[in-house]
């Protein structure tokens, strides 16, 4: 049995921190430079019980996934390398747009402008599509492992979002919600 895919964890200069690190480096160069969308990214003064316990299981899983993989090393000169550069790219590009257009958007109205036309989780959606390039990058399903968790709860606080968002914004928001999917395109 090939178990190439759990790779040998060791820490390197060349991992997949790499990849990870960026797409979180991303978040707080947007945060720092738009302060009043960082502020309203960051709200959690909504959250119910359960909320707060979503959110605490998402960050815990996204911690323990930036940690492993500073001990997962990149695949170069594979094939999975190239497939998932390619991913991670296109998903930073669309990440970075997503916060922009967040930033760009009023504090008193739904987001829908930008990619948001197209999704009303892009921030959400190109994270996980980043991650999940740099897990390919490294042929890691240790990573995988730690991800795949981590989307479910991180769902779980969308869900949240959602509710805080309709009750907040009201019909403009439900118009919103029917019109574009939640994750991306089709979903």
């Amino acid at each position: 049995m090939d178990l190439s895919f759990f790779t040998t964890l060791q820490a390197g200069w060349l991992n997949a921190w790499i990849p990870s690190f960026g797409m979180v480096l991303i978040q707080f160069i947007y945060m720092a430079i738009f302060r009043e969308g960082g502020r309203r990214a960051v709200d959690t003064s909504w959250y119910t019980a359960k909320d707060k316990l979503n959110g605490l299981v998402s960050t815990v899983l996204q911690i323990l996934l930036l940690i492993l993989s500073i001990f997962v090393p990149l695949k170069f000169g594979t094939m999975w390398f190239i497939i998932g550069l390619v991913i991670f790219i296109l998903s930073l590009a669309a990440f970075i747009a997503a916060f922009h257009s967040y930033a760009a958007a009023p504090a008193n109205k739904p987001i829908k402008n930008g990619i948001y036309r197209w999704s009303r989780n892009p921030m959400y959606f190109f994270f996980f599509a980043g991650m999940l390039g740099a897990c390919i990058a490294s042929a890691s399903l240790w990573m995988l492992i730690v991800l795949i968790p981590f989307i479910a709860a991180t769902h779980f606080i969308i869900l949240g979002e959602e509710r805080y968002c309709t009750e907040t914004y009201g019909k403009e928001y439900l118009e919103y919600k029917t019109q574009t999917p939640r994750y991306f395109l089709f979903f």
